[in-house]
Protein backbone atom coordinates (compact mmCIF):
# COMPACT_ATOMS: atom_id res chain seq x y z
CA UNK A 1 0.00 0.00 0.00
CA UNK A 2 2.67 2.54 0.86
CA UNK A 3 5.90 2.61 0.54
CA UNK A 4 7.51 3.28 4.01
CA UNK A 5 11.26 4.62 4.32
CA UNK A 6 12.81 7.35 5.69
CA UNK A 7 14.39 9.93 3.88
CA UNK A 8 15.10 13.61 5.13
CA UNK A 9 12.89 15.80 4.18
CA UNK A 10 14.90 18.72 4.21
CA UNK A 11 12.47 21.84 2.03
CA UNK A 12 12.74 24.70 4.77
CA UNK A 13 14.94 25.36 7.29
CA UNK A 14 15.00 22.94 10.09
CA UNK A 15 13.96 25.42 12.77
CA UNK A 16 10.86 26.47 10.83
CA UNK A 17 7.95 25.31 12.55
CA UNK A 18 5.84 24.53 8.99
CA UNK A 19 8.62 22.50 7.93
CA UNK A 20 8.96 20.60 11.18
CA UNK A 21 5.32 19.86 10.84
CA UNK A 22 5.68 18.55 6.87
CA UNK A 23 8.19 16.43 7.80
CA UNK A 24 6.12 14.36 10.93
CA UNK A 25 3.36 14.22 8.62
CA UNK A 26 5.37 12.18 5.89
CA UNK A 27 7.28 10.39 8.39
CA UNK A 28 7.47 6.84 6.87
CA UNK A 29 5.34 8.34 3.31
CA UNK A 30 6.76 7.85 -0.24
CA UNK A 31 5.74 7.32 -3.36
CA UNK A 32 3.78 8.76 -6.18
CA UNK A 33 0.67 10.36 -4.69
CA UNK A 34 -1.17 13.76 -4.91
CA UNK A 35 -1.95 15.60 -1.47
CA UNK A 36 -4.05 18.31 -0.89
CA UNK A 37 -4.14 20.56 1.89
CA UNK A 38 -7.80 21.83 3.54
CA UNK A 39 -8.00 25.06 5.04
CA UNK A 40 -7.67 24.48 8.82
CA UNK A 41 -10.14 25.79 11.60
CA UNK A 42 -10.63 26.55 15.04
CA UNK A 43 -11.70 24.02 17.02
CA UNK A 44 -13.69 26.44 19.31
CA UNK A 45 -15.76 27.06 15.54
CA UNK A 46 -14.66 30.80 15.25
CA UNK A 47 -14.05 32.42 11.61
CA UNK A 48 -10.98 34.04 10.66
CA UNK A 49 -8.34 34.05 8.05
CA UNK A 50 -5.52 32.37 10.66
CA UNK A 51 -6.92 29.04 9.05
CA UNK A 52 -5.79 29.99 5.27
CA UNK A 53 -2.02 31.18 6.06
CA UNK A 54 -1.48 28.14 8.13
CA UNK A 55 -2.99 25.68 5.22
CA UNK A 56 -1.19 27.81 2.47
CA UNK A 57 2.33 27.59 4.48
CA UNK A 58 1.66 24.09 4.71
CA UNK A 59 0.85 23.58 1.35
CA UNK A 60 4.02 25.61 0.38
CA UNK A 61 6.51 23.43 2.41
CA UNK A 62 4.86 20.39 0.60
CA UNK A 63 5.35 22.05 -2.89
CA UNK A 64 8.86 22.86 -2.01
CA UNK A 65 9.78 19.08 -0.92
CA UNK A 66 9.17 17.81 -4.69
CA UNK A 67 8.00 14.45 -3.79
CA UNK A 68 4.50 14.59 -3.88
CA UNK A 69 2.33 16.34 -6.55
CA UNK A 70 0.36 18.69 -4.52
CA UNK A 71 -3.23 19.91 -5.11
CA UNK A 72 -3.95 24.04 -5.83
CA UNK A 73 -5.51 25.83 -3.20
CA UNK A 74 -8.14 27.16 -5.58
CA UNK A 75 -9.38 23.33 -6.60
CA UNK A 76 -9.82 22.44 -2.96
CA UNK A 77 -11.82 25.73 -2.18
CA UNK A 78 -14.00 25.27 -5.26
CA UNK A 79 -14.34 21.33 -4.09
CA UNK A 80 -15.24 21.94 -0.61
CA UNK A 81 -17.37 24.53 -1.63
CA UNK A 82 -19.52 22.36 -3.91
CA UNK A 83 -19.99 19.58 -1.25
CA UNK A 84 -20.77 22.07 1.36
CA UNK A 85 -18.45 21.32 3.51
CA UNK A 86 -17.84 24.17 5.87
CA UNK A 87 -14.61 23.09 8.59
CA UNK A 88 -12.10 20.78 6.90
CA UNK A 89 -11.13 20.18 10.74
CA UNK A 90 -14.61 19.19 10.76
CA UNK A 91 -15.03 16.78 7.79
CA UNK A 92 -15.58 12.97 8.08
CA UNK A 93 -14.74 9.94 6.21
CA UNK A 94 -17.22 10.29 4.25
CA UNK A 95 -16.38 14.36 3.13
CA UNK A 96 -12.46 13.37 2.88
CA UNK A 97 -13.66 10.44 0.73
CA UNK A 98 -16.11 12.14 -1.60
CA UNK A 99 -13.71 15.13 -2.03
CA UNK A 100 -10.39 13.37 -2.65
CA UNK A 101 -11.98 12.09 -5.43
CA UNK A 102 -12.73 14.73 -6.76
CA UNK A 103 -9.83 16.30 -6.29
CA UNK A 104 -7.61 12.93 -7.73
CA UNK A 105 -6.00 13.22 -4.22
CA UNK A 106 -4.71 10.10 -2.56
CA UNK A 107 -4.27 12.14 0.65
CA UNK A 108 -5.50 14.92 2.22
CA UNK A 109 -4.23 17.07 5.51
CA UNK A 110 -6.91 17.99 7.54
CA UNK A 111 -6.57 20.06 10.83
CA UNK A 112 -7.47 22.53 13.31
CA UNK A 113 -6.16 25.43 15.27
CA UNK A 114 -5.76 26.60 19.25
CA UNK A 115 -5.20 29.98 19.89
CA UNK A 116 -2.30 30.16 22.70
CA UNK A 117 -0.91 32.93 24.86
CA UNK A 118 1.55 35.36 23.33
CA UNK A 119 0.04 35.62 20.19
CA UNK A 120 1.38 31.86 18.94
CA UNK A 121 -1.28 29.06 17.47
CA UNK A 122 -0.83 25.27 18.10
CA UNK A 123 -1.47 23.36 15.13
CA UNK A 124 -2.93 19.98 15.07
CA UNK A 125 -2.44 18.38 11.83
CA UNK A 126 -4.10 14.82 10.35
CA UNK A 127 -3.05 12.96 7.15
CA UNK A 128 -5.67 11.09 6.24
CA UNK A 129 -6.26 8.36 3.31
CA UNK A 130 -8.71 9.37 1.06
CA UNK A 131 -9.30 5.54 -0.36
CA UNK A 132 -10.25 4.55 3.95
CA UNK A 133 -10.34 7.42 5.31
CA UNK A 134 -8.71 6.50 7.79
CA UNK A 135 -5.73 8.73 9.61
CA UNK A 136 -1.88 7.60 8.63
CA UNK A 137 -0.23 10.41 10.40
CA UNK A 138 -0.69 13.10 12.92
CA UNK A 139 1.49 15.84 13.99
CA UNK A 140 1.14 19.30 16.20
CA UNK A 141 3.46 21.99 16.52
CA UNK A 142 3.20 25.83 17.97
CA UNK A 143 3.79 28.26 15.34
CA UNK A 144 3.64 32.26 16.11
CA UNK A 145 0.53 34.06 14.28
CA UNK A 146 2.95 37.26 12.78
CA UNK A 147 0.48 37.87 10.21
CA UNK A 148 -2.40 40.29 10.18
CA UNK A 149 -6.34 39.07 10.45
CA UNK A 150 -6.72 42.34 8.22
CA UNK A 151 -4.73 44.90 5.75
CA UNK A 152 -3.66 47.77 8.01
CA UNK A 153 -5.55 51.33 7.72
CA UNK A 154 -3.26 53.72 6.28
CA UNK A 155 -1.83 56.60 8.30
CA UNK A 156 -3.89 59.68 8.42
CA UNK A 157 -3.04 61.33 5.23
CA UNK A 158 -0.67 58.55 4.04
CA UNK A 159 -2.00 58.54 0.80
CA UNK A 160 -3.01 62.49 0.58
CA UNK A 161 -1.10 64.89 -1.44
CA UNK A 162 1.23 66.52 0.75
CA UNK A 163 1.10 70.44 0.10
CA UNK A 164 4.62 72.04 -1.33
CA UNK A 165 4.17 75.74 -1.51
CA UNK A 166 6.96 76.23 -4.08
CA UNK A 167 5.09 74.19 -6.81
CA UNK A 168 1.88 75.74 -5.43
CA UNK A 169 3.55 79.28 -6.64
CA UNK A 170 5.19 77.08 -9.80
CA UNK A 171 1.29 76.24 -10.97
CA UNK A 172 -0.22 79.23 -10.30
CA UNK A 173 2.59 80.73 -12.55
CA UNK A 174 2.33 77.95 -15.28
CA UNK A 175 -1.82 78.89 -14.90
CA UNK A 176 -1.63 82.71 -14.85
CA UNK A 177 0.51 82.60 -18.05
CA UNK A 178 -1.84 80.18 -19.88
CA UNK A 179 -4.72 82.33 -19.49
CA UNK A 180 -2.28 85.22 -20.41
CA UNK A 181 -1.74 83.51 -23.37
CA UNK A 182 -5.10 82.55 -24.36
CA UNK A 183 -6.34 86.07 -23.64
CA UNK A 184 -3.89 87.41 -26.32
CA UNK A 185 -5.99 84.90 -29.06
CA UNK A 186 -8.80 85.70 -27.76
CA UNK A 187 -8.53 89.69 -27.74
CA UNK A 188 -6.97 89.38 -31.45
CA UNK A 189 -9.48 91.87 -34.17
CA UNK A 190 -9.79 89.98 -37.31
CA UNK A 191 -9.51 92.35 -40.13
CA UNK A 192 -12.75 92.20 -41.60
CA UNK A 193 -12.32 90.65 -45.29
CA UNK A 194 -11.61 93.02 -48.42
CA UNK A 195 -14.26 92.88 -51.15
Amino acid sequence: MFLCCAPAFCAGPASDPYNLLVRDLLKGCSGDRKIAVARFVYEDGRDGGDGDVVSARLTTELVRLKKFRVAERKEIDKVFAELRLQGSGAAGADSVKDAGKLLGADWMVLGTLTELASGRIEVNARLVGVEAGEIINAATAKVKKDWRDKPEEPAAGENEFKKNTELDEYDKAIRKYMKEKAGEKHNVVKEPPSF
